[in-house]
């Protein structure tokens, strides 16, 4: 059983965890998806493709626990416009033309689009690597092999990393959370990182929580589509409280630990 994980506090002024097939009003889930914060993790390491020796090793062993509150949800309104030549003659009759009752518009067609966004996100992110942990640490510490600016969810949503710390968890009994957290269900928890697996599936099947099939790992296509490839199932948590149960506990905050383990098989 491990003894230490790694505690990543994160604050967002603002952000948006699509929930996949929403478009005309884009929802978001309260705290990002597993695949998401794996993500974050691969650009802070510098992972650029699924063929790095750095990614084979991480998805060898990654298990991750995300928990998070939020201030307000705000309703965006925006246009999101399709740049297809098919759309542009949809709109506009003709390859050639730019105007719309004499006025000059911007190519292609577009759709007016609701976008849920949260304000000001606090997150904790908890890592479990049996063999990469330390330098997961590093890379997050000093990020200077980073893709891209460190962001969750869109490209704009910046993150404040405001703690990254290796902590000591233990065991103990725990009947309440305040945050929202992914449960992940016993096909994919960690075993290594819950006390008692029997009285787990008994806690799950029990919990309150919205059911998702949750996509972590996905090819590109000849055709370069995303086509996810592997999945777990995680019930969506939503504060409040629980029976009584024996969980592996971060030992200064006294959060319970979910670990869903990310495997590509």
């Amino acid at each position: 059983m491990a003894q230490q994980v790694l505690r990543i506090k994160i604050y967002q002024s603002d952000a948006h965890y699509r929930i996949p097939f929403s478009y005309q009003r884009r929802f978001t889930y309260p705290i990002p998806p597993h695949s998401t914060v794996k993500g974050l993790i691969c650009n802070v390491m510098g992972i650029k493709s699924s063929e790095d020796e750095k990614f084979i090793n991480l998805k060898q062993g990654l298990s991750l626990a995300i928990y998070g509150t939020y201030e307000s949800l705000v309703k965006e309104y925006l246009w999101f416009r399709n740049l297809e030549k098919d759309s542009h003659i949809s709109k506009f009759k003709s390859v050639k033309n730019r105007t719309v009752d004499n006025i000059p518009n911007h190519p292609g067609g577009q759709m007016p689009v609701t976008v849920d966004v949260l304000h000001n996100v606090d997150l904790i992110v908890y890592v479990y690597h049996p063999e990469l942990m330390e330098e997961i640490r590093q890379a997050f510490e000093n990020p200077s092999a980073r893709l891209s600016i460190l962001h969750l969810g869109r490209a704009e949503d910046w993150i404040v990393i405001k703690e990254i710390k290796l902590i000591d968890i233990i065991k103990d009994n725990v009947s309440q959370l305040s945050f929202f957290a992914w449960i992940p269900s016993p096909a994919d928890i960690d075993d290594e990182l819950i006390p008692d697996k029997e009285n787990y599936e008994k806690f799950y099947t029990q919990v309150n929580g919205n059911l998702f099939r949750l996509p972590i790992f996905y090819e590109i296509t000849n055709s370069n589509q995303r086509i996810f490839n592997r999945y777990i199932e995680a019930k969506l948590f939503e504060k409040g409280g629980f029976r009584k149960q024996s969980f592996y506990m971060d030992s200064e905050l006294k959060i319970p630990l979910f670990f869903a383990k990310l495997r590509a098989d």
